[in-house]
């Protein structure tokens, strides 16, 4: 059973994280113009990309392991382990790319601000294992808030946005140091010893949510990159805020999703096929219902109210913004598959659906911007997510029914014996 306190901390850390971006864009866009604002975007697209490494899928894995297969060290030496690849795989990302040396170094630190998060993620992975996702959800609200006051304070002063996202950084560690780790050794004795065999296994056995995780976050942002290649920072900006809607459906899906992967866990484990199914169409339930609300919203308030947060004039793209909401419906929708599938350990099939949707996101995409500019950008976005949905979703209801067959085929075969 989930509780009321868990459910709400863990809303409101969910809503803190999910706006990060946002805010941090309307800080940039606000104090250092839309040229600066567009490359610091482009930089936390790349973070949020190789993000996915040093997620690995970790936390999936690690909370529906109900039955307590691994120990706590396992999976943080298993996340030391992703991190430290994350960093090394990033420094030769953005120095091969060529980036200019503002650029590199925003990178460079919001890189290492998304290693904070993932080691994180793993005891806020162990706090929810215990019964306690609240104090994930205080971890995340106390570190974001934090660092977005002292990003901004320290942007106001000296309009240096490297400067900022050094004590971003800076401030992301502190908490996490203060918190994260103090809170999980009171709770119980952090076993040092790990299990170098175990390690491996959960590294193998999350290698094709990695994969995933990563290939989803390209799909998210392949039309930033072909925005990047084919228009300019300030096209950039203009569709990385009329995008803003579509992190309500993220919001909505991460407070409705994480509290169910400990649940997700447990009924499967006890092939409670029925309930497990219910689970997953209320979560796609409600993020259509809200999804509704978002969409009339962004009809009557959005272009008024986005413009004057961030300065700029985004009446010739209400439709745009209306599609994209669409798009993130289905993106989140897609979350929930991935989730779905992770539980009854068929990630290898999540990987195949995201390599064939990234290779259609990289395709349609360049082409669709290069053409027709915002439009194409939009409707390349909303077709990549729609094909991601579906693919996951035949996937899922392939394994279910060959599931359901075989716990059958065992009943049948325990009762003849």
């Amino acid at each position: 059973m989930i509780k009321k306190s868990e459910l709400i901390w863990n809303t409101l850390g969910s809503l803190v994280e999910s706006l990060l971006s946002a805010v941090l864009l309307m800080f940039c866009t606000r104090l250092n113009g839309t040229e600066i604002a567009g490359m610091f975007s482009i930089s936390f697209a790349t973070a949020t990309i190789l993000n996915a490494i040093g997620d690995f899928g970790i936390r999936i894995y690690q909370v529906t392991d109900t039955n307590r297969k691994y120990k706590f060290a396992d999976y943080l030496l298993s996340r030391v382990v992703v991190v430290t690849l994350m960093v090394i795989i990033g420094l030769i990302f953005i120095i091969a790319t060529g980036y200019t040396a503002e650029k590199l170094w925003i990178c460079v630190a919001l890189i290492l601000f998304k290693v904070i998060d993932n080691l994180s993620e793993t005891y806020q992975g162990e706090f929810q294992l215990e019964g306690r996702l609240d104090l994930g959800g205080k971890s995340m609200t106390i570190r974001v808030l934090s660092a977005l006051l002292v990003f901004f304070i320290v942007d106001l002063l000296t309009k240096n946005v490297i400067l900022s996202s050094v004590f971003l950084v800076l401030t992301n560690l502190i908490i996490f140091l203060l918190w994260d780790k103090r809170i999980l050794s009171k709770m119980q004795k952090v076993q040092r010893e790990f299990n170098k065999e175990h390690i491996i296994q959960i590294l193998k056995d999350c290698f094709p949510l990695a994969i995933s995780t990563m290939l989803s976050l390209y799909i998210i942002n392949a039309t930033k990159y072909a925005i990047d290649n084919f228009g300019d920072y300030t096209m950039q900006t203009y569709f990385n805020v009329i995008y803003m809607p579509t992190f309500v459906i993220n919001l909505v899906s991460a407070f409705v999703i994480k509290p169910f992967l400990k649940v997700f866990g447990e009924l499967w484990n006890k092939k409670d096929y029925g309930n497990f199914i219910k689970s997953i169409f209320k979560i796609v339930l409600i993020l259509g219902i809200a999804t509704l609300g978002i969409e009339l919203g962004c009809f009557l308030l959005g272009v008024p109210v986005l413009s004057f947060i961030y300065g700029i004039d985004l009446s010739p793209y209400k439709i745009e913004m209306l599609l994209l909401v669409v798009s993130g419906f289905f993106y989140a929708s897609s979350t929930v598959m991935l989730y779905a599938l992770s539980t009854i350990r068929k990630q290898k099939l999540t990987t195949i659906a995201y390599v064939v949707t990234s290779i259609l996101a990289l395709i349609i995409s360049n082409i669709f911007v290069s053409k027709y500019g915002m439009f194409g950008a939009v409707g390349s976005n909303m077709i990549t997510m729609l094909a991601l949905f579906i693919i996951l979703t035949i996937f899922f209801i392939y394994e279910l029914k060959k599931e359901k067959k075989r716990s059958i085929s065992e009943k049948i075969e325990g009762e003849n014996k």
